[in-house]
């Protein structure tokens, strides 16, 4: 389910103010529940409810996938840290979609936090868990990962300076690529537990 949240993000991005750009303006200007100036750009987001149920339901469908992947794939000591991380992104999203970021700022920033810390750590953890079993998969999930870390790096190092200028095609770099990959690991997960050779073992 995770790689529709891409999906709905698009779909309600397109419904926003004009100023409001997928390069430039960040997620969580999808759930302000009123409009706001930043930078000169009036963001208003008709479709705010939608996008902060969304956060909350992806949120948390991304912790119980976790724990139910781990169940199938992610053995041993990393595998269960790999699960952590995915619960703590996955809370971490519902804690945005309930705290929208034009009503409490500092708030929104600070549960919004264990996303961009969580996914990149989750995706390499979940990397090393498959490397014995899925070699394949476990590499391109490595990959994933490194992707999502240089964009937490780029996100964060525009949020430093001026915060514009691509501030929202770094964050979504950050977590978009998760997003659709956990999706491809759920379906190698499936196939894996429903092959001939799994039943028939």
């Amino acid at each position: 389910m995770q790689p529709l949240y891409v999906v709905l993000e698009v779909v309600v991005g397109l419904r926003a103010s004009r100023d409001y750009t997928f390069a430039d303006s960040t997620i969580s200007d999808l759930g302000n529940t009123s409009c706001r100036t930043i930078r000169g750009d009036l963001l208003c987001s008709p479709w705010h409810a939608t996008m902060n149920t969304g956060f909350v339901w992806f949120g948390l469908t991304l912790a119980v996938g976790a724990l139910l992947l781990g169940s199938r794939l992610l053995r041993g000591p990393v595998g269960r840290a790999a699960v952590v991380a995915w619960c703590v992104s996955g809370l971490g999203s519902v804690g945005v979609g309930l705290v929208p970021v034009n009503e409490q700022g500092g708030l929104h920033g600070l549960v919004a936090l264990p996303v961009f810390l969580a996914q990149p750590v989750a995706l390499v953890l979940t990397g090393l868990s498959l490397r014995a079993t899925r070699p394949a998969l476990a590499r391109g999930t490595l990959a994933v990962g490194v992707l999502s870390a240089a964009g937490v790096l780029g996100f964060a190092a525009l949020l430093a300076g001026d915060g514009s200028g691509g501030l929202g095609a770094t964050e979504r770099l950050a977590l978009w690529p998760g997003y659709v990959w956990v999706g491809v690991i759920a379906v190698a997960s499936f196939r894996a537990v429903h092959s001939p050779e799994t039943r028939e073992g």
